[in-house]
């Protein structure tokens, strides 16, 4: 019986450590690496900033301005950057598809969107909000190519503030009620950890602009975070490895039991409210004059512009051992892509 009794003991002593040590938080995350060679590629056309970047792999990557027609498609088949102008695709802006075959651009106008189907761009929809056919699309997003979202507005007395949301789902297009957002929608993720829909919205009237956050929950728009639209202030956010994540001024931060939880808070005043990463060790931040990088430890630059002030990094592609960033060059008026490899 003395020996059973110990026995007991012993085994609900480790059953009890186990569990304890079960419960402890495991950081699996290794620090994002820095050590890549960097070459730089110039697209062709002065002042012609391209704003939207998608990539389905190093060897197929995509951009799209719209500034001038002729340059309004740029594409990266691994080697070199081809630009070209589609008949009747205008005012090239959002893009983002699903495999080298589904590639869909959102215009400028008319409310159309398009689509690549490996060899051809063709009309996959003309849209409209309200009689209105003069839409923007700012940003695509979405999870498969029968479930996404086309971003955007139309023009009020101030400027592009009438927002827009158009759900694609199984071959049919909704509109979504937009009642109560001010400005046009340039980002709109869904959150993996709680299964909910963030998205950015952009407005502005004849006083201030303004960069707003808002939380969509069963055709509901909830107020997070908002600021004026001005370096150190404004608001972002960032889809990293299907989180949602939050730019508030200098804070970085996640989402947990609908509370902010930080990540960051960004101490260098160059700090320019935009992030792309493959995991929260591994953050890609624009400053004001370069690329630096955050690995869960510490931020390091990766590279300084070679023109300042107003040079920015407009959109990323990243991959494994591979990323491209998408930068214009207000002083000299050249679009550039810093293509980045790890060693």
């Amino acid at each position: 019986m003395k020996f059973l009794a110990i026995l007991f003991f012993v085994s609900a002593s480790l059953l009890l450590f186990n569990n304890c040590d079960s419960t402890e938080p495991v950081d699996e995350l290794k620090p994002g690496r820095r050590d890549y060679t960097w070459t730089v590629d110039t697209l062709p056309g002065l002042n012609n900033p391209r704003f939207r970047m998608w990539g389905n792999s190093p060897t197929d990557i995509w951009a799209t301005t719209m500034s001038s027609w002729e340059n309004s498609i740029s594409h990266f088949n691994g080697t070199s950057w081809q630009s070209y102008g589609i008949s009747d695709l205008t005012n090239a802006h959002a893009i983002f598809g699903f495999s080298g075959s589904e590639v869909f651009i959102g215009t400028g106008d008319r409310g159309r969107i398009w689509k690549f189907d490996g060899t051809n761009w063709n009309i996959f929809a003309e849209l409209t909000k309200d009689g209105q056919t003069y839409l923007v699309f700012d940003n695509i997003w979405g999870q498969s190519k029968d479930n996404f979202f086309a971003l955007g507005a139309y023009p009020d007395q101030y400027g592009f503030n009438n927002s827009v949301i158009a759900h694609y789902l199984n071959g049919n297009w909704e509109m979504l009620n937009t009642e109560g957002l001010y400005g046009i929608v340039t980002d709109l993720y869904k959150n993996k950890p709680d299964n909910k829909i963030y998205l950015l919205v952009n407005g502005g009237t004849n006083f201030t602009d303004s960069t707003k956050i808002y939380e969509l929950t069963q055709g509901k728009y909830k107020f997070l975070y908002g600021n004026i639209w001005t370096k150190g202030l404004q608001a972002d956010i960032s889809l990293i490895n299907d989180e949602v994540i939050f730019i508030m001024g200098s804070q970085i931060a996640r989402r947990v039991n609908n509370q902010f939880q930080n990540i960051l808070n960004v101490s260098n005043p160059n700090f320019y409210q935009r992030i792309w990463g493959r995991n929260t060790k591994d953050i890609f931040m624009l400053m004001t004059d370069g690329l630096a990088h955050y690995n869960g430890n510490d931020v390091e630059y990766l590279f300084y512009f070679n023109r300042t002030p107003s040079t920015q990094i407009y959109g990323a592609a990243l991959f494994e051992k591979d990323v491209f960033f998408l930068v214009y060059e207000a002083p000299s008026g050249l679009s550039l892509v810093y293509h980045g490899r790890l060693n």
